[in-house]
Protein backbone atom coordinates (compact mmCIF):
# COMPACT_ATOMS: atom_id res chain seq x y z
CA UNK A 1 0.00 0.00 0.00
CA UNK A 2 1.56 3.29 -1.13
CA UNK A 3 1.86 5.94 1.77
CA UNK A 4 0.15 8.97 0.59
CA UNK A 5 2.81 11.45 1.65
CA UNK A 6 4.88 9.69 -0.65
CA UNK A 7 3.21 8.92 -3.49
CA UNK A 8 3.26 10.88 -6.59
CA UNK A 9 -0.17 10.85 -7.41
CA UNK A 10 -2.34 12.74 -4.77
CA UNK A 11 -6.39 12.59 -5.58
CA UNK A 12 -8.41 15.57 -5.90
CA UNK A 13 -11.07 16.70 -3.62
CA UNK A 14 -13.99 16.01 -6.31
CA UNK A 15 -12.64 12.24 -6.84
CA UNK A 16 -12.25 11.93 -3.04
CA UNK A 17 -15.87 13.26 -2.52
CA UNK A 18 -17.73 11.21 -5.25
CA UNK A 19 -16.50 8.05 -3.78
CA UNK A 20 -17.25 8.58 -0.37
CA UNK A 21 -20.77 9.46 -1.64
CA UNK A 22 -20.49 5.58 -3.12
CA UNK A 23 -19.57 4.40 -0.40
CA UNK A 24 -21.46 5.99 2.55
CA UNK A 25 -24.37 3.55 2.86
CA UNK A 26 -21.82 0.30 2.79
CA UNK A 27 -19.97 2.49 5.49
CA UNK A 28 -22.73 3.10 7.35
CA UNK A 29 -23.84 -0.33 7.02
CA UNK A 30 -20.18 -1.35 8.77
CA UNK A 31 -20.53 0.80 10.87
CA UNK A 32 -17.85 3.03 9.85
CA UNK A 33 -17.01 6.40 10.34
CA UNK A 34 -16.67 9.26 7.86
CA UNK A 35 -13.21 10.01 8.47
CA UNK A 36 -12.02 6.40 8.58
CA UNK A 37 -14.02 6.08 4.92
CA UNK A 38 -12.15 9.29 3.61
CA UNK A 39 -8.92 7.76 4.59
CA UNK A 40 -9.95 4.58 3.12
CA UNK A 41 -10.64 6.45 -0.29
CA UNK A 42 -8.04 8.64 -0.31
CA UNK A 43 -5.48 5.36 -0.05
CA UNK A 44 -7.48 3.92 -2.95
CA UNK A 45 -6.96 6.59 -4.56
CA UNK A 46 -3.34 6.91 -4.11
CA UNK A 47 -2.47 3.44 -4.56
CA UNK A 48 -4.98 2.46 -8.02
CA UNK A 49 -4.33 5.99 -9.76
CA UNK A 50 -4.79 4.28 -13.09
CA UNK A 51 -8.08 1.57 -12.48
CA UNK A 52 -11.63 2.58 -13.08
CA UNK A 53 -14.01 3.67 -10.47
CA UNK A 54 -15.54 0.57 -9.99
CA UNK A 55 -12.33 -1.55 -9.62
CA UNK A 56 -11.18 0.96 -7.13
CA UNK A 57 -15.09 0.71 -5.41
CA UNK A 58 -14.10 -2.82 -5.07
CA UNK A 59 -11.30 -2.15 -3.22
CA UNK A 60 -12.32 0.64 -0.78
CA UNK A 61 -15.39 -1.90 -0.31
CA UNK A 62 -13.12 -4.60 0.72
CA UNK A 63 -10.27 -2.85 2.59
CA UNK A 64 -13.99 -1.43 4.62
CA UNK A 65 -14.83 -5.23 5.28
CA UNK A 66 -11.33 -5.42 7.06
CA UNK A 67 -11.60 -2.38 8.67
CA UNK A 68 -14.80 -3.15 10.32
CA UNK A 69 -13.87 -6.53 11.52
Amino acid sequence: MADLANSNFAPHGPEVQRMIQRLEGFADGLGLDKALTRQIAEQVLADMPMRTDDERLMEARARMIVASA
